[in-house]
C-alpha cells in the first residue's frame, strides 16, 4: 500500500502535487541550508560581536543590492517564455532563450563590477575599513556579480529538474558551514568570511551549470502535452516582461537588505547587527514560503501555457489554504521559542533583537499567507500589476521609515515593515481578483512546423 501511495506521488500530474513534489527538492536544500545557518551564524554573531557583524551583513546587503540593480535576474524569463518551447518539443528555441539569458545576466554583472569598483573608496571612508578588508569587498563582489546562476536556474526549474536546483542551491550554506568552522577554529575576521562567502557563490555557480550541461535536452512532457510549435516571444514582450520582474525582484532585496545598510548609515553597526540577525531568523520563514512559491509559478506557467485556467484557479485557492495554515503555525512557533533560539544561537548580548523578530516575523508571515498572489499575476501574464502593487509597498515602507527611524530607532523600522506588509499583501489580493475569477491571458496562438 504505501510503495503504491509512493509511485502515484512520483508519477501524479495533479498540479498541487507536482507543486509539492518540486518544492521537496527545494525544501530539501532550504533544510539543510536552515540547519547549517544556524551554525555559521552562531559563529559570526560570536567571532565578530555585535557592532563586527552589522558591519559585516551592511557589506553583504550592500553587496546584494547593487547585484539587483545592475545584474538581471532572468530565471522566470527562461521558465515564462521557455516552458512553452519545452511543451512542443523545440529543444534548439530554448537554447536560443538561455543563451541570451545568459548574456543579459553576465553583461549586468560585468556593469555592477565596475560599480563597485567606483564606489567603494566612499563606503571605506565611511565605516574606515582596512586596505585588507576593501580588497576582500571587491573580491566577494567580483565574485557575486560574475556567478551566473539566476540563468541555469531558470533551465532546470523550467524543465522540471527541480533535484538539481536544490543541488546547488544547498551548496551555498555548506560551503559557509565549512568555511566559517574553519575559521573559528583558526583565525576568525572579516576578511576571512567574506573570503568564505565568496568562495560559497562561486561553487555553487559552477555546481549549477554542471547540473544544467548534465543532460541538457532532457525535459519530461506533461500528458497534457502540445504538438504545435510555439512562438517565440517578440522583443518588446520579452523585454517587459524581463523588466517588470527584476524590477519587482529589486523591491524585495531593497525591503530585505537595503534597511539593514540604511540602519547601519544611520544608528550604527552595533543596531544593524541586532536588526539583522531578527531579520535573518524572519526571513528564514520566508525562504520556506520561496520553497512554495517558486515551484508554484513554475506550474502556474505550465498551465497557462497549455490554456488550463480553471486548473490554475483551483491550484491557487488549494495554495492559499496551505500557506495561510502555514503562517498561523510559524508564528506561534516565534512567539513561543523565539527568545530561546536568541539566546542559544548567539548568545545573551542579542536578546534586544526578540522584539524585532515578533515584528518582522509577523510582517514575513503576512506575507506568506497571500504567497501564491504574485506568482499567479507573473503566471497570467500580468506583471505589471505585480510590479506596482511591490512599489506602492515599497513607497509606503519609505514614509514610513522617515518618521519612524528617528523617532525610535530599529523598532520603528520593524513597525514600519509590517504595516507595509500588511498594505501589499491586501493590495495583491485586490489586484488578483480578476484572475482568480477568470484567467484573462490568452493562450498563445500556436502555428504548425
Amino acid at each position: 500500500m504505501s510503495q503504491n501511495r509512493l509511485s502515484r506521488w512520483f508519477s501524479s500530474e495533479d498540479s498541487l502535487v507536482r507543486v509539492f513534489r518540486n518544492s521537496s527538492w527545494l525544501f530539501s536544500a532550504k533544510g539543510i541550508g536552515a540547519v547549517l545557518s544556524i551554525f555559521y551564524l552562531a559563529i559570526l554573531t560570536r567571532s565578530l560581536g555585535v557592532a563586527g557583524f552589522g558591519e559585516f551583513m551592511v557589506i553583504v546587503g550592500a553587496i546584494q543590492v547593487l547585484s539587483a540593480i545592475l545584474k538581471l535576474q532572468t530565471w522566470q524569463t527562461v521558465v515564462q517564455f521557455g516552458v512553452p518551447f519545452l511543451i512542443a518539443g523545440q529543444h534548439a528555441a530554448f537554447r536560443k532563450l538561455s543563451a541570451r539569458s545568459f548574456s543579459i545576466e553576465l553583461i549586468g554583472g560585468l556593469v555592477a563590477c565596475a560599480a563597485l569598483w567606483l564606489m567603494l573608496p566612499h563606503g571605506a571612508t565611511q565605516f574606515g575599513w582596512s586596505g585588507t578588508v576593501e580588497q576582500a569587498i571587491l573580491g566577494y563582489g567580483v565574485i557575486v556579480f560574475l556567478s551566473v546562476r539566476s540563468t541555469p536556474t531558470g533551465i532546470l526549474r523550467a524543465q522540471d529538474r527541480f533535484g538539481g536546483n536544490a543541488f546547488g542551491d544547498a551548496i551555498i550554506p555548506i560551503v559557509r558551514f565549512v568555511g566559517a568552522l574553519a575559521l573559528f577554529l583558526t583565525r576568525p575576521s572579516m576578511t576571512g568570511f567574506l573570503i568564505v562567502w565568496g568562495l560559497s557563490e562561486f561553487v555553487s555557480f559552477v555546481v549549477m551549470w554542471l547540473m544544467v550541461w548534465r543532460r541538457q535536452d532532457q525535459a519530461p512532457l506533461p500528458q497534457s502535452a502540445i504538438t504545435q510549435a510555439a512562438p517565440a516571444p517578440d522583443r518588446k514582450e520579452f523585454a517587459a516582461f524581463l523588466l517588470f520582474t527584476n524590477l519587482a525582484y529589486l523591491i524585495s532585496v531593497i525591503r530585505e537588505r537595503l534597511v539593514v545598510v540604511i540602519v547601519g548609515f544611520f544608528v550604527g553597526p552595533a543596531a544593524a547587527g541586532l536588526f539583522r540577525l531578527a531579520d535573518q531568523l524572519a526571513n528564514s520563514l520566508n525562504r520556506l514560503a520561496e520553497v512554495f512559491a517558486r515551484p508554484l509559478f513554475a506550474e502556474l506557467s505550465r498551465l497557462f501555457a497549455t490554456g488550463q485556467s480553471r486548473k490554475s484557479r483551483a491550484l491557487f485557492w488549494r495554495s492559499l489554504r496551505v500557506s495561510a495554515l502555514s503562517g498561523g503555525v510559524l508564528f506561534l512557533g516565534l512567539l513561543l521559542f523565539g527568545k530561546h533560539i536568541i539566546n542559544l544561537i548567539s548568545g545573551p548580548e542579542y536578546l534586544a533583537a526578540f522584539p524585532l523578530l515578533l515584528l518582522l516575523g509577523a510582517a514575513t508571515i503576512i506575507s506568506l499567507a497571500g504567497l501564491g498572489l504574485e506568482p499567479l499575476l507573473q503566471a497570467a501574464g500580468r506583471t505589471r500589476n505585480a510590479l506596482l502593487v511591490r512599489l506602492v509597498g515599497l513607497l509606503t515602507l519609505g514614509l514610513l521609515m522617515a518618521f519612524a527611524l528617528p523617532a525610535s530607532g530599529t523598532i520603528g523600522v520593524a513597525w514600519a515593515m509590517l504595516i507595509s506588509a500588511m498594505v501589499t499583501s491586501v493590495m495583491l489580493l485586490v489586484s488578483s481578483r480578476a484572475v482568480i475569477s477568470k484567467p484573462q491571458r490568452p493562450v498563445p496562438k500556436l502555428r504548425k512546423p
